[in-house]
Parts: structure tokens; C-alpha cells; sequence
């Protein structure tokens, strides 16, 4: 059975960069798992369709180009500034998701709560739902392809760092380097052009120019399909509740498109009982065979006779 691969990326905070990293472990699940996949080539040309947005070779940084700190602020300044953000502790989204070049279309409902907790909820048709969360010290999936499984330690210290209101604010908070490397345009429009190092990963991000909104981002990953590029593009931006957000989310990767498209949007307090551990899940981090990404399926004991309950179904010693 293919395998999900829990992408190690970091992007942007739309919602935010907890969601579209476990968003990329998604499409790799229906790249890999669907029955309707496309067979895999890395030789193979991405399709027309999931080309990523052309950008521009960056001009050298003018001599009045604003500092980093600067275009940051002014990205926060348009999606309705500090206070706002500061005081949204919750939030709840509502939208599509789709892989046109799978044929593949869903629902999927995105729930968070500052600082450690997130839900994600995805149905598609023909594949099943998938559920991924963070619930403090546990971040964990359960799919159709290889039922609950919980996060690395590595990767849900990303997620938990990623879900921090701060790092929306500031996303230079725990970079390396932030360097800004001049003019380019993305996908039509005059953008300055940011480079983060952050714990490890390299990412490339560009503010418009004008309204101030990271309209896309580029970061190189690593997986065990090998290395490649994810270039996101952020577009149809909105405001709900006062938060200006981008409606349209599109990531280009190994020649597919994944599209997320926000219909509703909320801030409003979300119980934390939402956000509870499903049985199946409790059940690994009480001492069950976890399963994390990338290790290799455990193979299930026969049945004896004194395993077998009343109504004759075989269950795990």
C-alpha cells in the first residue's frame, strides 16, 4: 500500500503555515494512494495546467528598497494589522479542495486554536475522509490508505512553531537569514522579493508591491520521492471578520496542481473538546504499534481461536 508522505515545507501563514504543510502531505496522499493517481515519472513533464506561475529574475535591491521588517509589516498592516490578528485566537475555515489533473474534488474544513491546536477535515469522493490534527505534544493523521498514524517529533515541532500568531506577524521569528533579494514579478504582478533560511529550510516569498499581500512563495522539498520544488500561489484575496485572507490557495508540485478554495471563514472561539484525540489515535500514544511516516507497515498477527471474540471477528492480541 503507498505510503502518505508528511511533506517537510514551510509556507505561508493562509491560513497558516501548519495548514499548508499538512495540505501538501494531503496531496501527496492523493498523488500516491488514489486510485485514480497518474503513474509516477520524475522524467516526466508537468502537464501544462500545473506549471507553477512564471517569476521574474529579481533586480539587484534598490537602494530605497525597504527592509525586510518593513514588507512584513505592511503584509500584516493589509491583512488587518497586529491587534487583529493578535486577538483572532481561533479560527475556522470552510472550502473545496481539488487536483484537476486527478480528477479529484472534495470538501475540507480547517479548525485551529493559538498556540497548539489544529484540525484539519477532508472528504473526497472515490478516496475517503482524512483527518489530521496537533493536539499539544501529539500531531497525528487517520486515512483510508494506512489508518491513524502519529506526527515525528521533528515534524510536529514545525507544526506547533508554524501555528504561532507570532510567526504570522513576524515569519522571520527562528530564521537564520532573511534577505531582501531585490524586484521580481510573480504571476503579473511587481513583487519584492524575500529569501528565509528558518530551521533548515529555505524558502522564497513575494509581496506585492502595492497592496502589500505574499501573493507566492517558492520552497524546495525534501521527500522520499526524491527533491523538488512547491511554488503556492496566493490569490482572490477577502476579508472575513475583518481579516483580509487570500480565498484562493494553488500549489504546483511534481506536476500536479492542488487548488483550495475558501468559501466561509470565522474567528470565533472554538471549544476545545473539537480538538480531542480520536480513540484510535489515544490508543497509540498510550502504548500501541505507532506508525509514523516512512517506516514500514507491521504485518498483522493470525488469529487464534483465543482471539477470536463472541461475534467471530479476529482482533490483535
Amino acid at each position: 500500500m503507498k505510503r502518505i508522505l508528511m511533506m517537510n515545507t514551510t509556507m505561508q501563514h493562509h491560513p497558516s503555515l501548519a495548514h499548508q504543510r499538512l495540505l501538501l502531505s494531503l496531496t501527496c496522499a492523493l498523488l500516491l494512494g488514489s486510485p485514480h493517481a497518474l503513474a509516477q515519472d520524475k522524467a516526466a513533464a508537468p502537464s501544462p495546467a500545473a506549471k507553477p506561475p512564471a517569476a521574474s529574475a529579481p533586480a539587484p535591491a534598490p537602494a530605497n528598497a525597504p527592509a525586510a521588517a518593513d514588507i512584513f509589516a505592511k503584509a500584516v498592516t493589509a491583512a488587518g494589522g497586529a491587534d487583529l490578528i493578535r486577538s483572532q485566537k481561533s479560527q475556522t475555515l470552510k472550502g473545496t479542495i481539488e487536483m484537476p489533473g486527478q480528477g479529484l474534488k472534495g470538501t475540507i474544513v480547517t479548525r485551529s486554536n493559538d498556540p497548539d491546536q489544529l484540525l484539519i477535515e477532508t472528504e473526497i469522493p472515490g478516496f475517503g475522509k482524512i483527518l489530521q490534527g496537533v493536539q499539544g505534544t501529539v500531531g497525528w493523521s487517520v486515512d483510508p490508505l494506512r489508518g491513524p498514524t502519529l506526527m515525528d517529533k521533528d515534524e510536529l515541532a514545525r507544526t506547533i512553531r508554524d501555528l504561532a500568531i507570532d510567526k504570522t506577524i513576524d515569519p522571520s521569528k527562528g530564521c537564520d537569514s532573511v534577505v531582501v533579494d531585490g524586484e521580481a514579478t510573480f504571476a503579473g504582478t511587481k513583487c519584492w522579493k524575500v529569501t528565509l533560511q528558518c530551521n533548515g529550510i529555505r524558502s522564497t516569498r513575494y509581496y506585492a508591491q502595492d497592496k502589500g499581500h505574499m501573493v507566492g512563495q517558492a520552497t524546495t522539498v525534501k521527500s522520499a520521492l526524491g527533491e523538488f520544488e512547491v511554488t503556492t500561489t496566493f490569490s482572490d484575496f477577502a476579508a472575513f471578520d475583518g481579516r483580509t485572507i487570500p480565498k484562493k490557495t494553488s500549489n504546483a508540485m511534481m506536476g500536479q496542481e492542488q487548488i483550495m478554495t475558501i468559501t466561509e471563514a470565522s474567528y470565533a472561539p472554538i471549544d476545545v473538546s473539537v480538538f480531542a484525540l480520536p480513540p484510535e489515535i489515544k490508543a497509540l500514544t498510550q502504548g500501541g504499534a505507532a506508525t509514523t511516516p516512512g517506516a514500514a507497515p507491521k504485518s498483522t498477527p493470525k488469529a487464534t481461536p483465543k482471539d477470536k471474540p463472541q461475534g467471530g471477528t479476529p482482533t490483535n492480541p
